[in-house]
């Protein structure tokens, strides 16, 4: 008697031999098995010994049936995954490509936020400046403004004989 592992639920034999090939499978796109396809397959089965020949036609082409939509669906699963899986090294490279980029913006940034730095000091250096030389003109307009009136008071007034 075959594994256990190897039979399927009515205690039939899954494991096909080495000898045989397998039935032709319908193209990968075909939403279902044909009739003749189901029919070929199940001739093949029974030949491997996984179908009972004394079963239902009906049932054997569910089973059939049931087992090629599982094909199907793993074959699906194992597509998705390998897509996946690329998918991840694509974003994997991508993440390699941009870590020294970023690293360098950062260091860039540092440089650039230390300059600002710099530039704002200055900035505030030249505008104490001009604030104290405003200061200056200012001061020096208003002692201007008194030596002129002080000058206008020694003048002698005109006198009108």
């Amino acid at each position: 008697m075959a594994n256990p592992t190897e039979l399927t639920r009515d205690g039939h034999n899954m494991s096909p031999t080495v000898d045989e090939p397998s039935p032709p499978l319908p193209p990968a796109g075909a939403k279902s098995m044909s009739i003749a396809a189901l029919d070929a397959a199940i001739e093949h089965e029974i030949r491997m010994g996984t179908l009972d020949p004394n079963m239902d036609k009906k049932q054997m082409r569910r089973i059939i049936s049931n087992r090629y939509a599982a094909k199907k669906a793993h074959d699906r699963k194992v597509n998705k995954m390998v897509g996946l899986e690329n998918n991840q090294k694509d974003l994997e490279d991508t993440i390699a490509t941009l870590r020294p980029k970023i690293e360098h913006e950062h260091q860039l940034k540092a440089h650039l936020s230390l300059e600002k730095a710099m530039l704002v000091q200055r900035l505030q250096i030249y505008t104490d400046l001009n604030n104290l030389k405003e200061a200056e003109v200012y001061k020096n307009t208003l002692e201007r403004e008194w030596l002129m009136e002080i000058f206008r008071m020694q003048q002698p007034s005109p006198s009108y004989n």
